[in-house]
């Protein structure tokens, strides 16, 4: 008989941690009798008919206050739902899944494996959201780690702040976040409803349109660069759309900004660009960075805490942080977070030395190879097992 787990995110709408999710859903499934609790049955990937779904029914948005109310009362209806299938190790990807996977230890007495998988880099993420939410959120992260028996982070910058900003004592596992080359390769080749100019340069960057991405910086960026013959997509949707839109508008950037929406397929748009821009605050270790050097595109990331240092300048020292000017590390541009000016020099960089894109074009593929799915979900196979 196959091991029970359960794996619980808050939805598997588009984000780096639900494409990891929805990737051990697919990859892991010969070799667990997998259960995917959910927050609220919100899929924009596809998964496989096997796998059986909890859902929890609740609303996408809600008052923070109130969600931290019903922590205890949702914590028992997952506890329930793990004794009567005989759940043997839970997995919770996010901060409120781990949440609840604490208290089903710590109220209800749950006796199966308890396994926390951090994908931001908290530290960074509480300083960019220092509200009352961030500090009740870093008290609650102490206080669920303590109670796991494994933590995975993603990236190893991540798990030394773990360690020294929020005193976890709990095992911390490092395993990078899968990336499925196979289907990036196929997907990449599936035709773009984008007509792209061949005498136009274009820059590409996917996410939520949410404050540590950060998207505001990068169109103060691109208008810096304007006068050249240079266009930028940008896919993906949230709470920042309609901002975005207008600040396009009022740097006159309407011709030159191009919006695709939400998109499960954005490696057809990555791979008919000429360079991948990443201009986040905070990140954990971003999938979209590895996707984008999985189409083989030169890549620019702001030097932020965790992964893309590790990513693209792995023989430097992963505390480094830039502050006055950018880098041309070994498989891509690193800058400083959220400098405009320094921006806008990497990204006229990759535009006017076409040897070096190049050069980064060749290698990118290679870094990537050990980042496949085939390789990683080893390592998840054993930190799930009961």
């Amino acid at each position: 008989m196959k091991p029970r787990i359960l794996i619980f995110i808050n939805s598997l709408r588009s984000g780096g941690a639900e494409r990891v999710v929805s990737q051990l859903l697919e990859h892991m499934k010969d070799d667990f009798d997998i259960h995917l609790a959910l927050f609220n049955k919100a899929i924009d990937y596809q998964i496989p008919a096997e796998i059986k779904i909890f859902d929890l029914e609740q609303p996408r948005k809600e008052s923070a206050y109130l969600v931290f109310l019903k922590i205890p009362f949702l914590s028992y209806k997952l506890f329930h739902y793990c004794r009567k299938h005989k759940i043997e190790s839970s997995i919770a990807f996010l901060n409120r899944p781990c949440y609840l996977n604490a208290l089903m230890r710590s109220l209800w007495g749950y006796k199966g494996k308890i396994v926390m998988c951090e994908r931001v880099h908290q530290s960074a993420w509480m300083e960019l959201n220092s509200t009352i939410y961030g500090i009740v959120s870093k008290a609650l992260l102490r206080f669920s780690y303590k109670r796991a028996d494994l933590v995975i982070a993603n990236s190893y910058s991540s798990r030394s702040d773990l360690i020294e900003s929020l005193g976890i004592q709990t095992p911390i596992r490092v395993i990078y976040n899968p990336i499925d080359l196979k289907f990036i390769r196929e997907q990449f080749l599936m035709p773009s409803p984008l007509q792209m100019e061949d005498d136009l340069f274009y820059f590409v960057s996917v996410g939520g349109f949410r404050k540590e991405k950060n998207f505001l910086m990068l169109l103060d960026s691109f208008f810096i660069i304007k006068h050249l013959p240079v266009k930028l997509i940008i896919i993906g949707g949230g709470a920042q759309e309609n901002l975005l839109k207008q600040k396009v508008e009022h740097l006159g950037l309407t011709d030159r900004v191009i919006f695709t929406g939400f998109d499960s397929n954005p490696f057809k748009y990555v791979k008919r660009s000429d360079c991948y821009v990443l201009s986040s605050y905070v990140e954990g270790f971003p999938n979209v960075l590895l996707e984008a050097l999985a189409c083989g595109k030169a890549v620019i990331a702001s030097d932020c805490k965790s992964g893309p240092r590790e990513m693209l300048a792995p023989s430097t020292d992963i505390n480094h942080s830039l502050v006055a000017t950018y880098e041309i590390a070994e498989f891509g541009i690193l800058v400083p977070v959220n400098d405009v000016d320094n921006m806008a020099a990497a990204m006229k960089l990759m535009f006017e030395d076409k040897e070096l894109r190049l050069e980064y074009e060749r290698k990118a593929p290679l870094r990537v190879q050990h980042y496949d799915v085939s390789e990683i979900k080893q390592h998840f196979h054993v930190a799930f097992l009961p």
